[in-house]
């Protein structure tokens, strides 16, 4: 126990130094990247107040702002701005790209300066179609062959999901391996995301376990999420790659939907936190809603469920945190999972409120730890089924076990129907008899003989034999009777000669010996008891029948009533009557006229 308690916190600091070097190496880059056009490109900014500024009203304006090099991280902006950019190093002799490394702007335009005009560029979702930008997975533009670069390019934007960038010009063979180098990656992300979704998918209609389709759910959702945020599919060339971006937030709060509900699942939050799990259900609730607005009603009004989904993620670390300190939660990949998450979401929102500028390496790094999260989660899946497959083993040895025991108990039933009266009395008849009758006498020891092995067979662990052993073993016991009780018992035997039937050792025996000890031995004349086994429509039906004194209507019920004292009898036939078939002892009599005990075999047991 101690050496667990001692390599969860180290597992726990090894997957935590390894995301932070991770991270930190990735801000390196991020940086390098950041800074490496800070002397190319110079930007300006100017906020457009009235939304109605023109080119010419811009070109005149002094109220631009300088921003620190080649992006802005401009987060959301309820009005329409201006960026004025000058590019300082340019080599006219190259074919030249102008990028911005943003995919979700709404309406951009662009003022190319060149000898003798500006050429105009128009992109973001709300063109669609009819954008001016060419097959890249951020907006790119070709530069025109007489673009004058001494003179500033002019852009104004507006989005709802913010306008941060890094402005860059590169030349066509940089532009070509970063194209490949964005085909590679998000090729190779999205193969594992569908990989993931179609295992868990075929795993989780499987096994019929409901946590593996949420997990597909929540899969499939962060596809759709990386494919707007990281422009991936605008490289495709896939019409509806625009309508994607445009829903971006839509599909980000059905995402945070698909978290939700993976969450109470994975989590069990319904038994493990009620009052989490209350605030879960209401998100659950509220995230459509919030749904409706977005694509009918207005999406400013919609962007409130991303807002939300900030609860989401808050939730998500009082799980974990209260999971860890509790040891409720021992699994690594949770952790991971967890941790991933975690710094993704903080680099998120960091680029959403203008902390850091939007980057393809920061974007395809929020990408990578979406993959690396959804491995870490399948990882965790993986450890269930395998939780499973051992507590189902656990619980196949413990039914074996049981089935023993019922058996050891059946048998230790059956040898408890012998009353040492009854020996004791057989053999006195025996005695009595050898004088007179030696071949009677040798009979009744026969079948006495019979009658005990039958009882005590150790070796033969069979729970049902075919009824007509269990038969053979009651007329050992008649026989037995009736020469105890001379000219006293009838037996007669009403047996379909085609049955085909087994039923559990001694359940017919003891009612044959209530209806002689109960009702024939208590009258003065003889009796008869009659065995019947007819093959029914509903099943086989088992009845043993006698004329004897009858039961009274009091007494009915409290025969198939247990009680320690009261011995062995119809109670015990009872229950294992109904452990065996569902079934129970019909009790019918009246007093004076005789009894009948029956029951059915109902026709699936039928072997």
């Amino acid at each position: 126990m101690r050496s667990e308690f001692i390599t969860f916190p180290m597992k726990i600091m090894t997957i935590f130094l390894a995301i932070s070097l991770c991270t930190a190496f990735v801000f390196v880059i991020y940086f390098q990247d950041v800074n490496k056009a800070k002397d190319d490109i110079h930007i300006q900014i100017l906020q457009d107040s009235s939304g109605n500024m023109t080119l010419s009203d811009v070109k005149v304006g002094d109220q631009f702002t300088a921003l620190p090099g080649s992006y802005s991280k401009v987060g959301y902006s309820s009005v329409r701005l201006w960026f004025k950019i000058k590019i300082n190093r340019y080599n006219a002799n190259e074919i030249n790209y102008f990028t911005l490394n943003n995919p979700l702007f709404e309406d951009v335009t662009i003022y190319m300066p060149t000898s003798n005009k500006y050429e105009i560029k128009h992109f973001g979702y709300a063109y669609k179609s009819s954008s001016d930008e060419i097959g890249y997975v951020y907006p790119a533009f070709r530069i025109p062959p007489h673009f004058d670069h001494n003179q500033y390019i002019y852009m104004t934007s507006q989005s709802l999901y913010g306008q941060n960038f890094i402005a860059q010009v590169v030349n066509d063979d940089q532009f070509r391996k970063t194209s490949m180098i964005n085909v590679w990656a998000g090729g190779i992300f999205f193969g594992v995301l569908t990989a993931l979704f179609f295992y868990n998918l075929v795993t989780g209609l499987a096994i019929k376990n409901k946590t593996f389709i949420k997990y597909c759910f929540y899969v499939l959702t962060t596809l759709l999420w990386n494919a707007a945020m990281t422009g991936l599919l605008n490289i495709t060339g896939f019409k509806y790659a625009y309508w994607i971006v445009e829903y971006s937030t839509g599909i980000g709060i059905l995402m945070s939907l698909a978290i939700t509900i993976f969450m109470r699942s994975i989590f069990q939050t319904r038994t493990r936190s009620p009052k989490i799990d209350f605030c879960l259900r209401l998100l659950i609730a509220y995230f459509p809603i919030t749904l409706l607005l977005f694509f009918f009603v207005s999406k400013e009004l919609g962007a409130f469920g991303a807002a939300a989904s900030s609860i989401v993620f808050v939730l998500y670390f009082i799980i974990m945190f209260k999971g860890i300190w509790n040891k409720t939660i021992r699994s690594p990949q949770l952790v991971t999972a967890w941790l991933l998450c975690f710094v993704s979401v903080i680099l998120f929102y960091s680029m959403v409120f203008g902390v850091l500028p939007q980057s393809y390496i920061m974007i395809y790094y929020l990408f990578f730890l979406s993959c690396a999260s959804a491995i870490a989660f399948a990882l965790s899946l993986a450890e269930i089924i395998n939780m499973l497959h051992a507590e189902k083993q656990r619980n196949q040895i413990l039914f074996e076990n049981s089935e023993i025991q019922s058996r050891q108990f059946e048998l230790a039933f059956i040898r408890a129907q012998m009353d040492p009266h009854f020996v004791h009395n057989t053999l006195n008849v025996i005695e009595g008899v050898i004088a007179e009758n030696k071949d009677k006498a040798g009979s009744l020891v026969n079948d006495l003989s019979h009658y005990l092995r039958n009882i005590f067979d150790y070796s033969n662990s069979e729970r049902f034999i075919s009824i007509h052993e269990e038969l053979d073993a009651v007329q050992f016991y008649v026989r037995i009777e009736q020469a105890r009780f001379p000219n006293k018992i009838v037996v007669n035997y009403d047996i379909d000669p085609e049955i085909k039937l087994k039923v559990p050792r001694f359940v017919i025996q003891p009612l044959v010996e209530n209806a002689i000890k109960h009702g024939i031995r208590k009258r003065k004349m003889v009796g008869t008891v009659t065995i019947r086994v007819k093959e029914l429509e509903p099943g086989c039906l088992i009845a043993v029948e006698d004329d004897g004194v009858g039961i009274a209507d009091a007494d009915k019920h409290k025969l198939l009533d247990y009680s320690p004292g009261k011995g062995i009898g119809l109670a015990n036939i009872n229950a294992r009557l109904m452990a065996e078939y569902g079934t129970q002892l019909q009790i019918g009599s009246e007093k004076g006229k005789g009894a009948e005990v029956r029951f059915v075999v109902p026709i699936k047991e039928h072997s």
